[in-house]
């Protein structure tokens, strides 16, 4: 599970707009008292809401910083704006540790994350024309009007030529694409809905966390609204040949699940529980920081899950008809415990090892409703790709069919766009009827055709033989006399582009 984080300077980006709202903050001591604070590294202005403006006489700084207050109908209080360079300047602060999130923290007053702007600057090589880049805005306006259900798209002139804006100002993404100097500036601006889901992580000073997920934000939106077959768009290509892939939401690469060892049938139903697990985790959509309670054991953070086994049974549309369903349930957050450790390799030899849940509990306390409650690895809840698997990946019907998803679950958990299912390895053990066999077939293609219709894998699939022939079909054109014994590979590729709702 230890998945290289991605970072603003490895893929270098710029933070080039820094906003904080702190809302029932007023009055010009209050301003002041946080000026003062800033006036060590900025040069303050402060802009009271009856339109008094404050500077600080003699002050030099290179870089500056504003402070608004708003007293308005809709909403009272006041904004920390860090613009340009000196937003670069202030996260720089950030990063070294010499910034004291305190000085923005007030009683009885909520702070806030307003707005993050991330910039990517490219520059124009010897084939750039002003015609090629108008041409290469205009195609990617038509994509947007294509692909996406976005209808808030522009095309504006300016001094330095033409911007594509697309989404409103007030979204909460608003992207920009544009010429400056002898670049050209692509620029994602979040708000609202998009910094509530990484503020906690910037103010708990969990960086990592914070850059590594604004860093997908950023290249998932930039692949989705631009043309990639553009040279101005070589640095998006670049990113996903370097990551194959691992933008995706729905991508299962992992190093943990990659390595686990499947021989059992025991091991089968506890790999495909996991992933169920993980499945229900990410739909809770819980901030660790706000929502659970935090153990730490030495250097490893745990966070505390509780649910009712019926909000479990919902998400997965399993059917307890008996008691015995029931017991068989529990009986797996009883089994937890036994997953492989989580283990971090250190250069010199040395090595940290953690169970991924050292603490499962389930009681019926009102004898109406069993409680779940779970202490899971900080990993879970930080895992950087959801399992939004189909629905039907979710349960199983019998034990042949229960094979099949773990293997093709498994198939997809390699770190390679290309994925293959071992056919020869599913089929040795199983001998049913001819009837079975082909309801056997049938649903593997209807799996296949599942992964298609939800973007995970692409539409061909390669036939690989046990004598070496191979041949190409499409996945929807598969029919169960493709499917027999002779076969020894099923080999597909991971959809580097799903269709993600974005917008």
């Amino acid at each position: 599970m230890n998945q290289r984080k991605m970072t603003f300077e490895s893929e270098n980006l710029v933070v080039d707009w820094l906003s904080f709202n702190i809302q029932g903050l007023t009055g010009e001591a209050n301003l002041r008292r946080i000026a003062d604070h800033l006036s060590r590294y900025f040069t303050p202005s402060i802009l009271m809401s009856n339109g008094s403006k404050m500077g600080y006489v003699g002050l030099r700084k290179k870089y500056r910083v504003s402070l608004m207050e708003w007293t308005g109908k809709s909403w009272v209080g006041s904004q920390i704006i860090f613009s340009g360079e000196n937003a670069t300047y202030f996260y720089k602060l950030v990063k070294s540790q010499k910034f004291d999130w305190e000085i923005l923290k007030v009683d009885q007053c909520t702070l806030s994350l307003g707005r993050i702007d991330l910039c990517f600057s490219r520059s124009n090589d010897f084939s750039h024309t002003t015609k090629l880049f108008d041409t290469f805005l205009v195609d990617s306006r038509r994509q947007i009007q294509d692909h996406t259900n976005t209808k808030h798209i522009k095309l504006e002139d300016f001094l330095d030529g033409r911007m594509l804006k697309v989404n409103r100002r007030n979204n909460s993404l608003h992207y920009r694409v544009y010429q400056r100097d002898e670049n050209v500036r692509f620029e994602l601006e979040l708000k609202h809905r998009q910094t509530k889901l990484v503020q906690d992580y910037l103010f708990a000073n969990q960086l990592a966390i914070f850059e590594d997920h604004l860093v997908r934000q950023f290249f998932r939106y930039s692949g989705k609204v631009l043309r990639l077959d553009y040279e101005y768009t070589d640095w998006i290509v670049d990113f996903q040949r370097r990551y194959q892939g691992n933008l995706n939401s729905q991508s299962l690469v992992t190093g943990y699940l990659e390595s686990q060892i499947i021989k059992q049938q025991e091991e089968e139903e506890r790999f495909f529980h996991l992933l169920q697990f993980l499945s229900f985790v990410k739909s809770l959509r819980l901030n660790p920081f706000k929502d659970c309670k935090k153990l730490r054991i030495k250097k490893q953070v745990y966070f505390e899950l509780k649910f009712p086994l019926s909000r479990f049974v919902t998400f997965t549309g399993m059917q307890l008809s008996n008691h015995s369903d029931r017991k068989k349930l529990i009986g797996y957050f009883k089994q937890l415990h036994k997953l492989d450790p989580i283990v971090k390799e250190f250069s010199d030899g040395a090595f940290r090892s953690y169970v991924c849940f050292p603490y499962a509990d389930c009681t019926n306390p009102s004898r109406k409703c069993w409680v779940v409650e779970v202490f899971a690895a900080e990993e879970f809840f930080c895992f950087p790709y959801p399992f939004h698997l189909p629905k039907s990946f979710l349960i199983s019907n019998h034990k042949h069919d229960l094979r099949l998803k773990v293997r093709l679950m498994k198939s997809l958990a390699v770190s390679e766009r290309e994925k293959s299912l071992d056919l020869e390895e599913f089929f040795n053990p199983i001998n049913v009827r001819n009837t079975d066999l082909i309801e056997i077939k049938k649903t593997i293609i209807h799996l296949l055709r599942e992964m298609v219709e939800n973007q995970i894998v692409q539409n061909q699939l390669e036939i690989v033989l046990k004598s070496g022939n191979k041949k190409e079909v499409v996945i929807k054109n598969l029919t169960t006399l493709d499917i027999t014994r002779r076969i020894k590979y099923l080999n597909f590729t991971e959809n580097i582009r799903n269709k993600i709702d974005v917008f």
